[in-house]
Order: C-alpha cells, then structure tokens, then sequence
C-alpha cells in the first residue's frame, strides 16, 4: 500500500463522521487497503481520551487508538489473519506506527491532522518553533556526547514523529542516558537515540 503525500494535497471534502460510520454499516466488508486504511483513520481518536486496555489505564491522543486487532477484525469485515497482515503493511509503508507501553494494540497515525485536512491557525509559528526545539535538542545532545554532529535530516524526522512529552523527555535526559553508558565509544548517533526511544530506559542508581 503506497500512502503518497500526493494524496494530502489535493483539497478536502468535508465528510460528517456520522455519514461514514453509516457507510461502512451498510458496507461491511472494506474493499481493498485504501478503502481500510480510510475506516482507520475514521476510528482513530480524533480528541485526547483516557481509555483502558488490557485493565490499565493509557492516554490516547488525537490519531491513536487502542482499539483490538480482533475489534478492527469486525470494523474491517475481515479475518483476523488478513487484519493483521493489512496492518503490518501499514507499519512497513510508515501510515501508522505502534506507541510503545502495555497496550499491544496502540497504534498512531504519523501526520494524522494533515490527514483529515485540519488547518492549524499559526502553522509558520508552528513549524518556527518545531526547528527551534529541534536546534536546542541538537547542539544539546553533541555538547553533552561529543559525538560527531551526523545525519541531521533522519534526526530531525525521528523528531517529528514524537510528541511534545517524548521531546521533553529527549531533551532532559541526554544526561541520564550519557552517564550510565558502561562505555562511551558506543554512544549512539541523535537519531538512534531518538528512533529506540533510549531517553526512556530507566536505571539503577
């Protein structure tokens, strides 16, 4: 399934959500990937909400969702074997990708505003202090390593992907992560440290 970003730049029919919902009612059984990948993007969560999966309680933001591989199965009007295979090509294709923590199911669709063609008021502000975070994330991360400043482009789209929590956490825990490496020659480059979520691991003091 190839999800070009021609698609996004077409224009926009504004659909109430209610009228697809009725749509794939009548039509059960999703015809060919695009036609799925557009029942996804009407599920996801189009606000943040607290739900619970697998008795604990996560944070699903604007374009995730926790929803089963067996509930998709149902929204999909497939198997389970061919929902998981159509996700996986999702995940390999980079239209979703899935949200680390307890949830198996947690999945995120990368861009999801400019999916459904949501305009937000002060984009150029927007995308201004998007490469400022980044900068001070930059210099930051090789003043503290002394690593080589290398692949800067990859490093900056591992950060769009993130959300403001995991940039915060990137940023203030260049440190942590620095200071518990047994060996410093294996220090890794920016954007593996921020693709395998290091900033996350947790140590023994």
């Amino acid at each position: 399934m190839n999800l070009n970003k021609d698609l996004q730049v077409a224009g926009y029919v504004m659909i109430p959500r209610a009228l697809l919902l009725r749509t794939f009612e009548e039509h059960r059984e999703a015809v060919g990937d695009m036609n799925a990948f557009l029942r996804v993007l009407t599920y996801v969560n189009y606000a943040e909400a607290m739900t619970k999966c697998c008795n604990t309680e996560v944070a699903c933001r604007r374009g995730e969702s926790v929803i089963s591989f067996s509930h998709w199965a149902e929204i999909l009007g497939w198997t389970i074997g061919r929902t998981r295979r159509f996700f996986n090509r999702l995940i390999a294709d980079g239209g979703i990708e899935l949200v680390k923590g307890d949830c198996v199911s947690h999945i995120r669709i990368p861009g999801y505003d400019a999916w459904v063609g949501k305009r937000m008021a002060g984009k150029a502000d927007a995308a201004t202090t998007l490469e400022e975070g980044f900068g001070t994330f930059w210099d930051e991360y090789h003043e503290i390593t002394r690593m080589p400043r290398k692949s800067r482009e990859e490093t900056l789209r591992e950060w769009k992907k993130m959300s403001l929590e995991e940039r915060k956490l990137a940023q203030e825990n260049i440190e942590e992560y620095y200071y518990h490496l047994r060996n410093t020659k294996y220090c890794c480059q920016a954007a593996k440290y921020l693709a395998n979520k290091l900033f996350q691991d947790e140590y023994d003091n």
